[in-house]
């Protein structure tokens, strides 16, 4: 009886503490939960001296849907081969938007896997 009732506390604190050792209920709801999701993403950072064009396919003659502006960071969801800009056949998805952007005028930070 001493053991089962052991056993249902250890199992109770894992739940409430998790993997990580702190308390789950405490780690900041909604702010934590965005940061985890920003985590998972490689960051690249646009280099380019003008603003960068944002395009609905992963090539310079899709039409463009937005734009970056120089410096500025962003998420990148995946990486493939689509049209040449520069001798660069490389397109990134961004996290979060339905635009690509060449891999030319971003500098990837991390590893990006492919689509």
């Amino acid at each position: 009886m001493v053991k089962k009732a052991l056993t249902t506390y250890a199992l109770a604190v894992g739940v409430l503490i998790g993997p990580l050792g702190t308390a789950s209920w405490a780690a900041g709801g909604h702010e934590s939960t965005e940061r985890a999701r920003a985590a998972a993403y490689p960051v690249g950072v646009v280099e380019s001296r003008a603003p960068l064009n944002v395009r609905e396919k992963p090539t310079a003659y899709s039409e463009v849907v937005k734009q970056l502006h120089p410096h500025e960071r962003v998420l990148l969801a995946c990486q493939k081969r689509g049209g040449w800009v520069d001798g660069n056949p490389v397109w990134y998805r961004l996290h979060g938007s339905k635009g690509w952007v060449s891999a030319r005028y971003v500098h990837n930070l991390q590893p990006v896997r492919p689509c």
